[in-house]
């Protein structure tokens, strides 16, 4: 018996065929087309090229960089608006100042 992932669920064909048949159904001019990445479509997908989908890797490369460009935009934005954001600037802490007349007891001075 071959093996099977979840037998509750009906399998790819029969999957494509009911979407393809809803499709048809709520078509406005009740012509279809067959959905891309499947077998009965006759679009290619380009695997290489600027149509191509990105890798995984290339994909989180991209997010990285356009968050990276959105951050640096903010940031010039906000210079140019006279907002300045610290970050490395030291912490300064105002001194305590000692008065070394209050440092005596009352009991000192009585006698």
């Amino acid at each position: 018996m071959p093996s099977r992932g979840n037998p509750n669920v009906p399998n790819k064909q029969r999957r494509i065929a009911s979407r393809v048949k809803v499709q048809k159904r709520n078509a406005v001019s009740k012509v279809s087309k067959n959905p891309r990445g499947t077998a009965r479509s006759n679009v290619l997908l380009p695997t290489s090229g600027p149509l191509a989908p990105p890798s995984g890797k290339k994909a989180r490369k991209l997010e990285k960089a356009r968050n990276h460009a959105r951050q640096r935009a903010v940031q010039k934005a906000m210079q140019q608006e006279g907002e300045v954001q610290m970050t490395d600037a030291p912490k300064t802490t105002k001194t305590k100042t000692t008065k070394k007349q209050d440092d005596k007891m009352e009991v000192d001075g009585i006698s």
